[in-house]
């Protein structure tokens, strides 16, 4: 049994070997934020989360906060405030990561 785990393991270490050189020999450089594929993806995005439609799923998931709270679901509370902050929050702060203009 101690032979098998041992010739096993050298095997599975070969292949790890093997998977990593080839990732690093295939690797295609990313050219982050050169593209403008997802432009008008980003754009309708965006529009809904810092207009009426993300102002409502704040409200929404901040009363599903509030009424998780008062019940004592401390999980589904934190979940209800921490959608209500990333709908309000997010639109501005993704932008500013993804450019780097901190």
């Amino acid at each position: 049994m101690g032979k098998l785990v041992k010739k096993m393991t050298a095997v599975l270490g070969v292949f790890a070997m093997f998977l990593f050189a080839s990732m690093v020999i295939m690797a295609v450089p990313a050219l982050a934020g050169a593209d403008a594929t997802f432009g008008p993806l980003n754009t309708l995005l965006t529009g809904w989360m810092q207009g009426s439609l993300g102002t409502l799923l704040g409200l929404i998931a901040g009363a599903i906060g509030l009424g998780s709270a008062m019940a004592g679901r401390w999980g589904y509370m934190f979940t209800g405030f921490g959608v209500a902050a990333g709908s309000f929050y997010l639109p501005t702060v993704i932008p500013t990561i993804t450019t780097g203009l901190m």
